[in-house]
């Protein structure tokens, strides 16, 4: 099962009802039952009783949506941080200098600085000889 129909599955869900899903998902209605069916027909089991007017979950169905959910929260996380990682909101700096060096090229207001501008961001500082800070890259 991919994001997508994990997706629709949820929305269904909470909907109750194919094509009202469909519209807050802004996809046609086929395409998102094509995407129920496909994990019905992957796991073998009847997620939802369907009626003319209405959708209802399964006891599998209940079952199958705490995982599903908690898989489409999971994917939109990864999604963040990569945008955060993208937009130099998160990450991790390390600033390196050799042994004797470190005092004065680690200046305590430009780290400050930079640590207020992108609190996100892990600052590391590290002191080695020319060796270990190339191995280090």
């Amino acid at each position: 099962m991919d994001p997508r129909q994990l997706k629709y599955f949820v929305e269904v869900s909470n909907e109750r009802h194919f094509t009202r899903a469909a519209r807050r998902l802004n996809v046609v209605q086929s395409g998102s039952l094509t995407s129920i069916k496909t994990p019905e027909e992957q796991s073998g089991a009847l997620l939802f009783l369907r009626t003319t007017r209405r959708v209802m979950l399964t006891p599998v169905g209940r079952a199958f949506l705490a995982e599903a959910r908690r898989a489409v929260a999971a994917a939109a996380d990864a999604r963040r941080v990569v945008a955060e990682m993208q937009e130099l909101r998160r990450g991790r700096l390390s600033i390196g200098s050799i042994q004797g060096l470190a005092p004065c090229l680690t200046c305590r207001s430009c780290v400050t600085a930079f640590h207020n501008a992108f609190p996100d961001i892990q600052i590391r500082l590290v002191a080695g000889d020319t060796a270990s800070l190339i191995q280090g890259v």
